[in-house]
Parts: C-alpha cells; structure tokens; sequence
C-alpha cells in the first residue's frame, strides 16, 4: 500500500471514529463527564499534531501566500464578520445570539478541511494555505469584532486573552518548527510513520474534545429540549449561508477553487474561538460549540460514503 493510499484509509477511519465519539458522548453522560476536564488540552494537542501532519512546513505556508489565498482569506476573516456585524445591529440580536455567530464568523477553518476538501475532489492545498492564515487570523478578527458588537465585557483580561494565543497558537507553531528540522534528517519511511501516528494522535485528541464538549448538552438539560435543535440549525444553517455566499462570489474563479472556498468558509474551527475565550464565553455558547461538532465531523463521513456509492454506480452506469 502507497503512502498516499496509507493516508487516505487513515482519514477514512478517521471519519468514522469521530463519528462514533460524538455518539459516545451524547450517549453516555458520564462518559463525556469524565472528558470533560480534558477539552482544552486536548484542543492543544490537535493544533500541534495538525500543524506537524501537513504536507508542507507551516512556517513556509505562512511566508509565501499567493493572491487568491488572501482573498479567501480576507472574505472569511473580516467581510463575512463585518456583515455577520451589520445584520446583528440592523436586526438587534440578542447578546447570546451575537457571541454565537461572532464566534463561528471570525474562526478560521478546521483542522479537518484539508482532508474533507481532498474527499470531495477539490484543492487540498488551497485549504492548507488558508487553513493556516485563517487560524493565525482568527485572535485578530474575534477581538476585533467582538469589541465592535460588545460582546466582550469591559474588564476583559487581555493579558489572559494573549495567554490563550500563546497557548493555543504560538507554542504549537513552534513545536512545529522544531518538529520540521529533525523531519528532514528523518528516513522517509520512517517520517513518513511519525507522521501517521502524530494523525493518529490528533484523531484520539479530537475524539476525547467531542465527547467531553457533549457534557455541557447533558448539564444543560438541552439534550430533551428544543434549544438543542435550534443550535443544530443555527450551526448547519449558518454553514451552508457561508458556503453558498462564497461559492457563488469565488465563480469568477475557477469552479474547483470556488468550491474549495465555500467549503473552507463554511467549515470553521469554533471551537478554537471558544478556547481563546472560555474564559468570557458563557455555558450557552459551548452548547453551540458541542452541537457545531455534529455538521463538521458528520460530513466528512457522508463524503466518503457518497464517493464509496457514486464509485459503486460507474460500472452500472456504462452497462
């Protein structure tokens, strides 16, 4: 079996194992109860096994960004906020409401968009490029709107804010140049197995998140109301807003690239925003950030079992 044959069955498996985590923690409460304690370092260790996992050094995607990368990237971190901005005032959203679309608005892209754009047949290094930029961005485009909206109370610590950044960024990016220089004095079959197991490391890491993120459904008692449902189609709603806007936007660019931004806008990592701001973001918010889990790592999934289906059908289909 090629690496790239190797890589590929691991996202797959992958897929399928976050879709059983978030099952496991909607299932069993005191399951996702006992994880709970462990969200946060876990949400540590998927920013640096994901930084050490990419197909190219971080530090080099961040130093040599082509033009249409800072455009996606300038659509998704500051225009789609300053109208996500402009709708809540001109319609006076309530604060809850407010936080809620900020956070997802100004949060970059998942860690997952490289491999969920490579399932739908799109640009996996366009999603590298901006995944990277968009989560450098996202400190910059949260505080900045959240201050606009005032959703960010008065006494906010800044400097525990800047300890979040330096935590959940800036420690990762340079354990990631660390990893970068010895990768290269590696054997490459042997990089190449650091590389599966720090993938490997990240899907466990991502899985102890999703369960213990679905505490806060059961805490909440969410989980036998409709509040549930309304965050599932705020959360879903809200993605497909992105992604129909962009894609439609980014036509006058190839189609393949404007499919890949629609689904790199689309998909955002709301659950680094809630990290940089756990300290400001109620309960309420992390309800939506559990029930955000569901499209982001649900769809990857249907993916892979729409391709499996749509590459079952050819044979048919030329009879």
């Amino acid at each position: 079996m090629d690496r790239t044959s190797s890589f590929s069955n691991d996202r797959a498996w992958s897929s399928l194992l976050m879709a059983l985590a978030i099952g496991a923690g909607l299932t069993f409460p005191a399951l996702a109860a006992a994880c709970l304690p462990y969200i946060f370092p876990a949400l540590f260790c998927v920013v640096v096994f994901s930084l050490n996992t990419l197909e190219e050094n971080p530090v080099k995607i961040l130093t040599k960004i082509d033009t249409f990368t800072w455009t996606i990237v300038s659509w998704q971190m500051f225009i789609l906020p300053a109208l996500i901005t402009a709708f809540c005032v001109v319609f006076s959203a309530p604060v809850l409401v407010t936080m809620i679309l900020l956070a997802t608005a100004t949060a970059g892209s998942v860690f997952a968009s490289p491999a969920l754009v490579e399932m739908a047949g799109l640009n996996r290094r366009l999603a590298i490029r901006t995944m990277i930029i968009s989560t450098f961005f996202m400190p910059v485009s949260l505080l900045v709107f959240g201050t606009i909206n005032d959703v960010l109370p008065p006494d906010m610590s800044f400097e525990t804010y800047g300890l979040q950044i330096v935590t959940y960024l800036l420690i990762p990016l340079l354990i990631s140049v660390g990893f970068w220089k010895i990768k290269v004095r590696i054997p490459p079959r042997n990089a190449t197995r650091v590389v599966r197991g720090m993938g490997w490391c990240s899907t466990l890491a991502l899985m102890v998140f999703c369960v213990g993120v679905m505490s806060k459904i059961h805490e909440s008692g969410s989980g036998q109301s409709a509040d549930l449902l309304i965050y599932l189609c705020l959360a879903v709603g809200l993605s497909l807003l992105m992604y129909l806007m962009t894609s439609v936007l980014f036509q006058r660019f190839s189609r393949r690239d404007a499919l890949t931004a629609g689904m790199l806008v689309a998909n955002r990592n709301v659950a680094l925003s809630f990290g940089l701001l756990s300290e400001v973001f109620p309960d309420e918010v992390m309800i939506y950030v559990a029930v955000s889990q569901f499209p982001i790592f649900l769809t990857p999934l249907g993916l892979r079992m729409y391709r499996i289906f749509l590459n079952a059908s050819r044979p048919y289909s030329r009879t």
